[in-house]
């Protein structure tokens, strides 16, 4: 029996073990940039929805056919409904907390919703036309979502994995993502690279040179610096934005800190959106602009990003942000590829189906079939008619009523549309702008409603 060193099969263990648990769990995949938790909620939500309000321990249930750690599930659906995102994927109703806020959701066997309209337009586009495997239940999954921008880019995403850098995905300007993607498109190359990247999106002021954050996004690391988003309101400083982990208490250690206590009046307003509000005491004396100066510098902080993704084979970290998008477009390209095959396909044996049932009326052969066995029926046709058995069997399965009418329009209408399927398949980059377009218009209206409810 061979020898091994125990550090050495401690190492492989450890090094195989670090790889699951990032592959997935704590990393993304590069194609759809969910992970794999997401995937599957997403995935088990959209072939069980029934558009209509759904208890999330229900909603949470749909996705344990495919993820062997059901506790984990609930709580990724109320992430993807909670009212901290930059898009809202769910429709929700009750309480499904706001991060922004540090406001817990409720108890999943109180609070209910349904994967949006957007969701299913922007993760699950042709997603049963998608490439598929076995998962961890032997079942089979999406290798990944067809997602037309990746989920973590939208709303953000974080983890730790074991043995390897944390994860820390910046939330990017959803229209600078859909641009992107469209310049790539128009130029046919999925190798381009455009000039622009999109713009962070925090809920803050980015304060850091512009060249750190292209640094970012070429490399998948690095640090940018967050401050305060404050105004003037009459006399009045009030801070309507704040960098992740600041709140009104940091707000109060910074000016009792300063001995300001009984000099400035402090009120959280907060109530849908950050609103704190901080103004002189009467009768008080104290310099309110170096109060301001103080709070806005004081309030910074340092965000530490490391882009980091997995696909079947690799692990890539840290990873650029067009590496993601070149691997994302190029499973968009094939899925919906596949998608049209299979439409143009079916098209075709429909057409021929009944260029067969007309050319048999033309020829009276129709009248022919009833002396004829099913086998017989099948063998004339396919002999004939220099067909398939299966295309001959469809033919026969038509009632005789069906056999006997005209079927001209319905030639030239499927005619037309094996020809505009042709035209998307030929141009497959053409038909994706098409797309990337529309659902601009959706995320532009979905935002303006959100803005409405906050």
């Amino acid at each position: 029996m061979d020898k091994k060193n125990a550090l050495d099969i401690a190492k492989e263990n450890y090094t195989n073990y670090s790889r699951y648990v990032s592959s997935g769990r704590a990393y993304p995949c590069i194609f759809d940039g969910t992970k794999t938790v997401y995937k599957r909620a997403v995935y088990g939500m959209y072939k069980n929805n029934k558009h209509k309000i759904t208890k999330v321990a229900e909603l949470a249930a749909h996705a344990l056919p495919y993820h062997p750690h059901p506790t984990s599930v609930a709580g990724v659906i109320i992430q993807l409904g909670e009212a901290g995102n930059k898009l809202k994927l769910m429709k929700t109703q009750g309480n499904w907390g706001n991060s922004k806020l540090n406001v817990e959701a409720s108890a999943e066997r109180y609070i209910g919703g349904y994967l949006s309209p957007l969701a299913e337009a922007l993760l699950c586009d042709s997603i049963d036309y998608c490439k598929f495997e076995k998962g961890e239940i032997e079942r089979d999954e999406p290798v990944a979502l067809p997602t037309f921008l990746p989920l973590c880019f939208i709303n953000g995403l974080s983890g730790i994995p074991s043995g390897l850098p944390t994860l820390n995905v910046p939330t990017l300007d959803i229209d600078g993502m859909i641009d992107y993607y469209i310049q790539i498109l128009k130029k046919k190359d999925l190798n381009y690279k455009p000039k622009q990247f999109p713009k962070p999106n925090y809920d803050c002021d980015i304060i850091s040179d512009p060249d750190i954050w292209d640094q970012i996004m070429q490399t998948g690391k690095g640090t940018i610096k967050l401050a305060p988003r404050m105004m003037w309101e009459d006399s009045a400083i009030v801070i309507y934005d704040l960098p992740k982990g600041k709140n009104a208490e940091s707000v109060h250690k910074i000016l009792e800190k300063e001995f300001l206590a009984d000099k400035i009046d402090i009120r959280d307003e907060t109530t849908s959106s950050v609103r704190i509000v901080v103004e002189k005491v009467p009768h008080k004396q104290v310099d309110m602009e170096e109060i301001y100066q103080r709070l806005y510098n004081k309030l910074q902080a340092n965000e530490n990003c490391n882009m980091a993704f997995f696909d079947q084979s690799k692990i890539y970290v840290p990873c650029g942000f067009h590496s993601v998008v070149k691997a994302n477009l190029q499973y968009l390209i094939d899925t919906h590829k596949n998608r049209l095959n299979h439409q143009i396909s079916e098209l075709k044996n429909k057409l021929r189906v009944l260029e067969i049932i007309e050319a048999m009326k033309k020829s009276d052969n129709v009248k022919k079939l009833i002396d004829f066995s099913s086998d017989e029926a099948i063998t004339y046709i396919t002999t004939i008619y220099q067909t398939t058995k299966d295309i001959a069997s469809k033919v026969l399965q038509k009632p005789i009523s069906y056999l006997t009418k005209e079927h001209l329009k319905e030639i030239e209408d499927l005619e037309n549309n094996i020809k505009l399927l042709e035209e998307d398949d030929r141009d497959i980059y053409e038909f994706l702008i098409k797309k990337y377009k529309n659902l601009k218009k959706l995320i532009a209206k979905e935002l303006a409603e959100q803005s409405k409810i906050s």
